[in-house]
């Protein structure tokens, strides 16, 4: 007995559970539409005052692959990238939670997953 194509997509789309996320998860939580704005000044705040920051990394890691003369050397490059965004990263996540804080929202911790949701554990 030959199945096809098409009945095993339309079986797999009954039995695969269906993901909803509501209009508040999809907008950014439990934000007022005032706190939303204030965020997001925030966010454009951080990233042009961050922008010489961001590109004298950006500099750095082009000088060091530059003067790379073996792959040890440029591995090492790439690991110091890492640890440089990483710490951007960090110093960013401070930032937005200080401002979230103030804003009397909870402080976001922990790493986003595809998405942008978190994994429930």
């Amino acid at each position: 007995m030959r199945i096809s194509t098409a009945s095993l997509a339309f079986a797999a789309l009954l039995a695969a559970p269906v993901i909803t996320i509501a209009p508040s998860d999809a907008a950014g939580g439990d934000e007022s539409p005032a706190q939303a704005e204030v965020m997001f000044q925030a966010r454009k705040t951080w990233f042009k005052d961050n922008f010489q920051r961001r590109l004298d990394l950006l500099e750095s890691h082009q000088n060091c692959i530059d003067a790379a003369s073996s792959m040890q050397e440029f591995k090492t490059c790439r690991k110091d990238k890492k640890k440089a965004r990483k710490s951007l990263k960090r110093d960013y996540r401070a930032y937005m939670n200080k401002v979230r804080n103030q804003l009397g929202l909870p402080a976001r911790a922990g790493k986003p997953v595809a998405n942008g949701r978190r994994l429930e554990a």
